[in-house]
């Protein structure tokens, strides 16, 4: 059985399939030394920057 997505358990993002589609996208590629597959501060940091500048907004 499929675990249910927590993204937006608490109602803070306004897109929260954008924002998930976007934290898939980050996590699979490699980026400032962090290997793909692992999540980093980094990544959170370019994950808040990109849904941001693609029209997503928090709560």
């Amino acid at each position: 059985m499929a675990k249910k997505s927590s993204v937006n358990k608490a109602g803070n993002y306004t897109k929260p399939t954008l924002r998930k589609r976007l934290f898939q996208q980050i996590k699979a590629r490699r980026t400032m030394g962090t290997a793909a597959g692992q999540w980093s501060a980094r990544k959170a940091q370019l994950l808040a920057k990109t849904y941001k500048a693609k029209g997503g907004g928090y709560r």
